[in-house]
């Protein structure tokens, strides 16, 4: 029941991030007054880091390790890996990070949407066949 709760707040906070990378250039573009309210917020990043790294830790790898879906667990380690980076480069690279975070976000929403799956039975284990059914 816990993982259920956890993959829908990863996917919350994982939308959200995505909505923010792709909403922030547009209102800088339009608002240039939104620049300095979002460098003197620039903490929202590491905040929504560690949000969605935790549901991905609390929802998808104890579920998926019980179940035998390293496809599921692979996914979600590249949506880490880019989403920390995105963190790690935001100082140095804006766009760098928002595209980061971007690319991460859709991994790691993919992944609790594949596990929800898993856990509703809609996907076979890896020993069975490896891919979830579209249905």
């Amino acid at each position: 029941m816990r993982n259920k709760i956890w993959d829908k707040i990863g996917i919350c906070a994982s939308s959200i991030c995505l909505v923010h990378c792709l909403a922030t250039p547009v209102l800088l573009l339009f608002f240039p007054g939104f620049r300095l309210y979002f460098s003197e917020h620039s903490h929202i990043h590491e905040i929504f880091a560690v949000i969605v790294v935790s549901s991905i830790l609390l929802a998808v790898y104890p579920h998926c390790r019980k179940h035998g879906h390293k496809d599921i667990i692979a996914i979600a380690l590249v949506g880490i890996t880019l989403i920390l980076s995105a963190v790690f480069l935001a100082h140095h690279n804006i766009m760098l990070a928002d595209g980061l975070t971007i690319f991460g976000s859709f991994f790691l929403i993919f992944a609790h949407v594949k596990n929800m799956k898993v856990r509703h039975g809609k996907c076979l284990s890896s020993q069975n066949k490896p891919s979830c059914s579209h249905k």
